[in-house]
């Protein structure tokens, strides 16, 4: 999980309330001085993995921000890569494994030639227009001209657009706004505000089932007890009594209808985080593997049911949202 602040200040009250593995903190940090904000990191939490960046070659900077306490100092311009191994090379060594244990690392960063989808809302111009992105800059993008079925659409300025792209992991988006038209490169473009934050949005290949269920999460390291939020036949969302880690392989057992033994369905933990929600303590989705033909369709029929059984357990406070942001 991935969280970004927009000032120092905001950065080191962070800090203070919440228990990070790392931070990545620039040296030339808008009315804040970055190696301040590195030190006061520091102050506040000891063993705290900071990478550096900041300007290439600036040994003086390299040098301070070591004595400082940071890990690593990663010259600018530079590669997300570059950023990522700079951290995870630094991060403590049971971080680090929570962190390799992840299938994979993307981060979302609009790249010129990056297809784009854009939704407008009703009353202004509706529908999805496809587009691709030619060139941005600190506080805009350009794209080219938008076009529904091979005729290009005008935008007016100020319109309000969602603007999605897709990622080896998943659809990331973000709101922004219509900022005017050009031309680049001899093309007409359309100019678009920066976003400031994306959000990915998983696309699931099965239909999940809303509804609320007792599950026993077994595991190498014991049994953890949980209560389901939805399930589907690729997997489901639980919140536990107790904290799971990415990659834990689990075997999740929930009752099924009737007098039919429990169903047992294995499966992988694919997110986890912090939740303290009615006593709960995690919230996370696990991907079910390997199950038999027998064993999908019972599971098929249980996730039928799930929204009318009432399987003896109380909803925790409601149905919760969760999504993953990055800035850009």
């Amino acid at each position: 999980m991935v969280e970004a602040a927009s000032d120092g200040l905001s950065a080191l009250n962070m800090v203070k309330t919440r228990a990070f593995d790392g931070a990545i903190v620039d040296a030339d940090l808008v009315a804040t001085d970055g190696l301040q904000v590195l030190s006061d990191a520091m102050n506040l939490r000891r063993g705290l993995a900071v990478v550096v960046t900041g300007e290439r070659g600036r040994r003086d900077l390299e040098r301070r921000a070591k004595e400082l306490g940071a890990r690593a100092y990663v010259g600018k311009p530079c590669s997300p890569a570059e950023v990522v191994d700079a951290l995870l090379q630094g991060a403590p060594s049971e971080a680090n494994r929570s962190l390799r244990a992840r299938p994979s690392v993307t981060l979302a960063s609009l790249e010129p030639g990056q297809v784009l989808l854009i939704e407008c809302p009703a009353g202004q111009v509706e529908g999805k227009l496809s587009s691709r992105l030619l060139a941005k800059h600190p506080t805009s993008l350009a794209a080219a001209m938008p076009r529904r079925e091979g005729r290009t659409v005008t935008l007016p300025f100020g319109t309000r657009v969602t603007v999605g792209f897709p990622m080896p992991d998943g659809w990331y988006q973000f709101e922004t706004s219509v900022l005017g038209a050009t031309m680049y490169a001899g093309e007409a473009a359309l100019v678009l505000a920066q976003p400031k934050v994306l959000s990915h949005v998983q696309r699931r290949r099965f239909v999940r089932a809303r509804g609320v269920f007792r599950v026993d999460l077994k595991s190498e390291s014991g049994v953890v007890e949980g209560t389901g939020q939805d399930a589907g036949e690729g997997g489901m969302r639980v919140l536990t009594d107790g904290a799971l880690s990415v990659g834990t392989r689990v075997t999740c057992v929930v009752a099924a209808p009737e007098s039919s033994p429990p169903l047992a369905l294995s499966g992988t933990v694919i997110w986890a985080q912090e939740w303290r929600g009615n006593g709960q303590r995690c919230h996370a989705g696990i991907q079910f593997a390997g199950l038999s033909p027998a064993e999908r369709g019972r599971l098929r029929t249980w996730v039928q049911d799930l929204g009318s059984a009432d399987l003896g357990c109380r909803n925790p406070g409601g149905e919760a949202e969760f999504g993953t942001s990055f800035m850009s």
